[in-house]
């Protein structure tokens, strides 16, 4: 053998120190760097370079003071052009060689992770008490709403990006074209000189000559690469850069070597391998190139929403302001092209045939028929007219109109819209916590495996052992590809965000998005949610209102959907027992819980959750679960105030987005349209998520896996084969760009109600149909004790009786419980002529409902007398006929 074993003995010493210094160097403490106060002690700040990872990595704060980060971004390109701090629902937008300022609020103490927008570069803020721990205090959470863009920002920061990632396309094509060009003929002389020797001249495989072609290549076209890479390195953060640049500078370096004293190395082990070292890195960057292109299509459904705000607005002259009642605004001469950022609240705005409305507002003069598929996902036209309200973006197909601009800027729909979808997609799914924790230890992993691998051929390695030690360790480092553990699921997560955004279904985070599969019982409110909450011009009026109400279009169809899927229905309402029952027997409810007092929504949601974790420890007995018994998450359907608690404490809460702002900020997912055929566009969108996220991390772990042992050599010993550095280079260049291509097949999802699984899957299988029995027993299937086997228009009917929201009882019989009787609030008519104290009651005189009163109800004038309703439908409903709902 080549080696002594003084040799061998020296090689596993040396890599066995080698290791210790790598744990020690990613694994030891990292020493944090303290923030610095300003001058009036008021707020503290720290500035973080950006450039290959955060410099400094750790950041020390102090809890009880508001923080500054200032990003000192001295680079361009996608990967950092975000920071995403994901326990703060915050993703701040860094522009290329900028400072962007990020304030924070005074946090509690705690660490506070914050990572790259592709979550591959990572850094931490630490927030020390005054005691200089980071324990949790009971200290309040920071709300970081307050940092989601408006549409005008994200409209901003998309166009920003658009250059950013252009100019990035084309600056990796240009390295490209070199790369191949000055790669193509040291690769193709060295296949032919080990094809046939006699074929290629002797000057053309002159180490030299392919050291002049390649160190363009290794410096020039790979500086996007180590100046990414080695940065890393230091930064503890390390990533694919950094295992390509540490691959290709050992391959190099060895090649260099070999030209330049190749005595050093024994003979058979002084080849060099340059053309490795320029095929890799061309690979390299046109799979950057490719995947760069890819990720333009994971956010466009987003991006799309955001590009139909118009620009301008048809702005009415003061003097014809005045006057709308007649024909004149239909004449251009009266009104002026405004720049859609100078409209203002209470701007009178012309809309015309086939053009975008502006804004949100109400409509003051004309019809129109408005596509308003692109808020709501519903393709059918609404007819508008004086009076409606219009949403801006949405397109007038015929008409023309005069609105009134209610909303501007950041209140418009479209905008919150778009500061959703940045909340969402600056959270993390429970699934990537998983892969994160990998990722972090995954580029030390692969560094001691290298390492070993080059110490094991170099010992007990067949001749020439040195030059298949390089071989195997350099293909090691460069197959290996940790962007594709980083990227896994949050591409996945901001395509599904994008499409459920176009399908009229918005999500709030990306763990409601991976939970909404597995709903296993869903609580629905009656008026509103699934009535129309609206009464009939021709109702007759000798009867109780809301026996008059009719049920929402879609609403029998979704039900019918949940209840296939083995899906339990639980309607709550306020209304008698005769009404609420016959609006679940047309509409195929499960169970029915009438005359809820005040806030009592919640108390049975709470109620459904115990008796579904008691049945859940009674059937803990070891036993395999079916997939109907793994659904057991309680959902919460509704849009008025008093259902906001109900929405917070649902385990899923979803709010329709016809309804009050209120219920919205307690909801985990919106249905803009309001059609609770969007609760199974819900489900399907998170099926469809979960398989696509199971697929890319399928294809992440196998490909490591599989991949890191084959460049290792393992097979070398079966079949007498080595994986080329070209070849791992190649495959780790496609894996990331896999993913993005898979990631970007959730946009040909369909998520529709009765839609087959599309092509990233979204449908329920057969199997959960099948269970529905036993998903309706796991999820604690009757309050009452009472059978789930009801026909589906035979609902169970339970009254609530409880005469305090604290008490425990929920007896359906009242003639047994005589202290409800003389307790129980009154549920007939009586109406406060003069405007009750904060925390009192009121009756709602359409619907008969107690409400609260305080500073969020809902209130109308009449005659001088103040009405207090339970919801905007009931208060619509009053002004149309306030006389009417009075003389009841």
């Amino acid at each position: 053998m080549e080696f002594s074993i003084f040799s061998t003995a020296t090689a596993l010493i040396v890599a066995a120190a080698l290791t210790w210094l790598v744990l020690r160097f990613f694994f030891g403490t990292q020493k944090a760097t303290a923030g610095a106060m300003d001058a009036s002690g008021e707020r503290q700040s720290a500035t973080i370079t950006v450039k290959g990872g955060y410099s400094p990595a750790v950041v020390s704060m102090r809890a009880g003071t508001p923080i500054t980060l200032v990003f000192d971004r001295q680079e361009t390109g996608e990967c950092t052009s975000h920071v995403v701090f994901a326990d703060l629902g915050l993703d701040a937008m860094l522009p290329g060689n900028a400072t962007t300022d990020v304030e924070l609020p005074a946090l509690p103490p705690g660490e506070y992770p914050f990572a790259c927008g592709m979550n591959m570069v990572h850094g931490m803020l630490k927030v020390e008490g005054e005691d200089g721990s980071d324990e949790n205090t009971p200290l309040p959470h920071p709300d970081a709403s307050y940092t989601a863009p408006t549409a005008v920002d994200a409209a901003e920061g998309e166009r920003r990006e658009a250059a950013e990632r252009a100019s990035e396309i084309k600056a990796l094509t240009k390295l490209v074209i070199v790369a191949a060009v000055l790669t193509l003929p040291a690769f193709a002389v060295t296949m032919l000189h080990m094809a046939n020797p006699a074929l290629v001249p002797h000057w053309m495989v002159n180490p030299w000559l392919q050291a002049i072609l390649i160190t363009p290549v290794m410096f020039y076209c790979g500086c996007p690469i180590h100046t990414v890479g080695f940065p890393a390195l230091a930064h503890r953060s390390p990533d694919m850069n950094s295992l390509v640049s540490l691959g290709t500078s050992a391959a190099y370096l060895y090649s260099l070597v070999t030209c330049i004293a190749p005595w050093v190395f024994p003979e058979g082990s002084r080849e060099p391998y340059f053309e490795s070292v320029g095929v890799v890195i061309t690979l390299v960057l046109v799979g950057r190139l490719l995947e760069t292109k890819a990720r333009e299509g994971t956010g466009k459904a987003v991006q799309s929403l955001i590009k139909l705000s118009p620009r301008t607005a048809h702005k009415l002259n003061a003097t014809s302001a005045d006057n709308v009642d007649g024909i004149e605004w239909r004449n251009p001469a009266y009104f002026t092209d405004t720049d859609i950022d100078a409209i203002a609240t209470g701007d009178l705005l012309v809309v015309k045939n086939g053009e975008r409305v502006p804004t949100d507002g109400i409509i003051v003069a004309g019809e129109a028929h408005i596509d308003e598929s692109m808020i709501t996902g519903e393709s059918k036209p609404v007819s508008k007219t004086v009076g409606d309200p219009v949403t801006g973006a949405t397109v007038l197909l015929k008409g023309d109109c005069v609105m009134r601009a209610t909303q501007v800027g950041a209140d418009t729909v479209l905008s919150q819209i778009a500061a959703m979808v940045a909340r969402a997609q600056a959270t993390k799914a429970p699934v990537q916590q998983l892969a994160d924790k990998i990722a972090r230890y995954f580029v030390p992993a692969v560094m001691i495996i290298a390492i070993w691998t080059f110490a094991i051929w170099v010992s007990l390695g067949p001749v020439p052992q040195l030059a298949h030690a390089l071989v195997t360790a350099v293909s090691v480092l460069i197959i290996a590809c940790p962007c594709a553990l980083g990227l896994a699921t949050p591409l996945s997560v901001t395509v599904s965000l994008g499409l459920g955004a176009t399908n009229g279904v918005l999500v709030t985070s990306a763990k409601a998005l991976e939970q909404a599969r597995r709903i296993g019982t869903v609580v629905f409110d009656k008026t509103g949610t699934i009535t129309r909450g609206v009464v009939d011009a021709a109702a007759d009026w000798d009867k109780p209102s809301y026996e008059q109400d009719t049920v929402k279009e879609g609403s029998r169809e979704a039900i019918a959907a949940l209840r296939a899927r083995g899906i339990r229905t639980v309607m709550l309402s306020g209304d008698k027992a005769e009404v609420a029952g016959r609006i679940a027997r047309e509409v195929g409810i499960d169970t029915v819980i009438c005359e809820i007092k005040p806030d009592g929504k919640a108390y049975w949601i709470a109620k459904l959750q115990r008796e579904r974790d008691e049945a859940a420890v009674k059937s803990a007995d070891g036993t395999s679960r079916t997939a109907a018994q793994s659904r057991t998450l309680i959902a919460m359907v509704g849009d008025g105030i008093n259902d906001a608690p109900a929405l917070a404490q649902a385990d899923l809460g979803i709010a329709i987005g016809t309804g009050t702002d209120v219920a919205m900020q307690s909801a985990d997912v919106t249905l803009m349209s309001g059609d609770l055929r969007g609760v199974i566009k819900t489900i399907n969108l998170s099926n469809a998520t979960m398989r696509n996220i199971r697929e890319n991390l399928g294809w992440a772990f196998g490909y490591n896996v599989i991949g890191i042992p084959v460049a290792a050599g393992v097979l070398y010993p079966f079949t007498g084969w080595l994986l080329s550095p070209m070849i791992a280079g190649l495959a780790m260049a496609l894996s990331s760009v896999c993913l993005v291509l898979n990631a970007n097949r959730l946009h040909g999802a369909n998520i529709n109600v009765g839609a087959a699984d599309g092509p990233a899957g979204s449908g329920s299988s057969t199997a959960d149909v099948e269970s529905a029995g036993s998903a309706e027993s796991a999820n604690a299937a009757n309050i009452t004790g009472s059978a789930t086997s009801n026909a589906p228009h035979e609902p169970t009917v339970i009254i609530d009786d409880r005469t305090t929201l604290n008490q425990t009882n929920h007896v359906s019989d009242q003639s047994n419980n005589p202290t409800n009787k003389e307790n129980t609030m009154d549920t007939g008519m009586h109406m406060h002529h003069t405007a009750p104290a904060d925390g009192e009651t009121a009756t709602d005189p359409v619907c008969g409902m107690t409400v609260a009163v305080n500073a969020d109800a809902i209130t109308r004038e009449y005659e001088g007398k103040s009405y207090y309703f339970c919801g905007e439908h009931c208060a619509t409903n009053f002004m149309k006929a306030p006389q009417v709902f009075l003389e009841q």
